[in-house]
């Protein structure tokens, strides 16, 4: 094996799949969907097509600690601005982990699932 395995991009699909110390690091493509979006899609296909690539870059970048640059938007002053804005976005989201709270959202989330599960096995 040699040193630059570390990042290589996979040759079948580059934009979405790279090796990163011999594992595949897959982007989920972000599909969107809602009532009769298949309508809209017909009219402004350019449209979704940009908005599912940049939410996909979005999404992988937010798992992975990316820094939100080069998101894919047509307007480089839209990509900074958004670039920004989805920065702070997560250095709250960062603060609020610190301070417990989205673990304690998460086990409140867990316990009232919990709860309604048991309201239907009773029903």
């Amino acid at each position: 094996m040699s040193q630059h395995n570390d990042e290589i991009e996979n040759s079948d699909d580059s934009e979405n799949t790279k090796v990163i110390d011999g594992e595949a690091d897959q982007k989920h493509q972000v599909k969107i969907e809602f009532p009769f979006s298949e309508v809209v899609r017909a009219q402004i296909p350019k449209v979704f097509e940009t908005t599912e690539k940049v939410a996909t870059e979005v999404a992988h970048q937010w798992t992975h600690e990316g820094d939100f640059t080069n998101l894919g938007l047509n307007h480089p002053i839209a990509d900074l601005v958004a670039s920004q804005a989805l920065q702070q976005a997560k250095k709250i989201e960062k603060k609020l982990d610190e301070k417990g709270v989205i673990g304690f959202g998460k086990m409140a989330f867990a316990i009232a699932k919990s709860q309604l599960e048991n309201l239907k096995k009773k029903s």
